[in-house]
């Protein structure tokens, strides 16, 4: 869960800035901080961890950060106040927060079911579902050791995603979006054409700086820390960073890795 938390806190400074770069010293400043991806992270975790509803989690925890900037989709869901009521967003919220469900010890089948069943609530329609699938069966098949071409035969028969794309391409077409249909392939392919966590980081703002960054790098980051480790650098800052600010995110993180490693959730 964190390799999305990290993601997160990283592309948030350079969301909606013309910045599109692989070289940049510093991928962080004091402006950096988590969003709305983050924090729906964590109440699927919650949700997973003490088998609660999801669309309560979601309220829950979107009321807890009613600071945060959700996007229009979810935000417009938890202004409702109806854990019964399904909007029909196609924005990536719902695959954002979906991946961790492809880190539980579970069959596809059931991985596929549960990372639906998260986004009805919130993102009922075909591009919204798909991109949460896609999400969690990605990070099940890196976590399974599956081919990339594997994945990509395979996101391409389900869900229609043809990731043959070029970087420069990506660098001068890609403008912002948070369309599922659109960022969830991309963030996909980033994550398994780059060589190590901080070349995918990299490539991420190099290709999507001032698009929806943030969410895009929150789902590259977490596919791509299934198969190689986060820099230390940048998972300590986006620590020390949670715990100052947003402390319950970091122990549901915590938690989450805990539980998922010594009691095989989901319960």
């Amino acid at each position: 869960m964190i390799g999305g938390v990290v993601g997160d806190y990283i592309g948030s400074e350079y969301e909606h800035k013309t910045l599109r770069t692989y070289n940049l010293l510093k991928l962080t400043s004091v402006k950096s901080h988590i969003t709305d991806e983050s924090v729906m992270l964590a109440a699927t975790a919650d949700a997973l961890i003490h088998d609660v509803d999801f669309a309560r989690c979601y309220l829950k925890w979107g009321r807890h950060f009613s600071n945060v900037e959700f996007g229009p989709g979810t935000s417009f869901w938890l202004e409702q106040g109806d854990v019964d009521y399904c909007h029909e967003s196609y924005g990536n919220g719902a695959a954002a927060r979906a991946g961790i469900i492809g880190m539980l010890d579970l069959g596809l089948f059931e991985i596929l079911d549960l990372a639906a069943k998260s986004a009805r609530c919130t993102h009922n329609s075909e591009e919204g579902i798909n991109g949460a699938k896609a999400m969690a069966y990605t990070v099940f098949a890196m976590r399974s050791g599956y081919k990339k071409e594997t994945v990509y035969n395979y996101l391409l028969k389900e869900y229609g995603y043809l990731m043959y794309y070029d970087y420069e391409q990506l660098k001068t077409d890609l403008t912002y979006s948070s369309s599922a249909e659109i960022t969830v392939p991309v963030s996909i392919f980033l994550a398994l054409e780059s060589k190590n966590w901080n070349d995918c980081i990299r490539k991420c703002l190099y290709c999507a700086g001032g698009g929806d960054t943030d969410s895009i790098m929150s789902m590259a980051s977490l596919i791509k820390s299934q198969s190689h480790p986060i820099d230390k650098k940048y998972l300590n800052q986006t620590k020390r960073w949670l715990f100052q600010h947003a402390q319950p995110i970091l122990q549901m993180a915590r938690e989450f890795e805990v539980k998922r490693a010594l009691c095989k959730l989901p319960f």
